[in-house]
């Protein structure tokens, strides 16, 4: 009897054993995820904090007003951007290029973190981010007075951060 006393304590001993052994187990598994799924939430509002400094000059502005037969009319009209808003964008993507060393780089791809800036269709107005200090300042010289929409804001397909942003005047008729 003094046999099986000892072998009953023995076996609640392991049995005891395993459960504690599997609360750790779950417990680290269930931290784990936990601590997985908030990284992931962090990095997810880091690239959305990034992309909106992009993003807030493309699209469209709306307002309403009443014409004076009494009627509602709604006009849509693209977010105006000047050319120090143009500059603003050049720079951050030169900022990021830079951080990510990244200097090399001839246009945006989904292979790499490169940000290209374009305006408009001209040779001349390609790889902007590639300007120097004299060139942006020529820009707003020349550029002070015209008003641009930003016409694309396209997105890296693995990272999700904006990759390429292209501007185009606003041509007034």
């Amino acid at each position: 009897m003094e046999n099986a006393t000892r072998a009953f304590i023995m076996a609640a001993g392991v049995l005891l054993g395993v459960l504690i052994l599997s609360l750790g187990i779950y417990l680290f598994s269930i931290f784990g995820q936990y601590s997985a799924n908030a990284y992931e939430t962090m990095e997810k509002n880091q690239i959305t904090q990034f992309n909106s400094q992009f993003f807030k000059y493309y699209g469209n502005t709306t307002y309403s007003y009443v014409d004076e037969n009494g009627k509602e009319k709604t006009i849509t009209n693209p977010i105006q951007c000047t050319a120090h808003d143009i500059i603003s964008i050049v720079n951050l993507a030169q900022q990021n290029n830079i951080q990510f060393q990244l200097t090399n780089e001839e246009q945006a791809s989904d292979k790499t973190r490169y940000i290209q800036v374009d305006i408009g269709r001209n040779k001349k107005n390609q790889n902007v981010e590639k300007w120097s200090e004299t060139d942006k300042i020529n820009f707003l010289k020349e550029n002070a007075d015209k008003n641009y929409k930003c016409s694309a804001v396209l997105t890296n397909s693995v990272t999700s951060r904006v990759n390429h942003i292209k501007f185009e005047e606003i041509v007034i008729p």
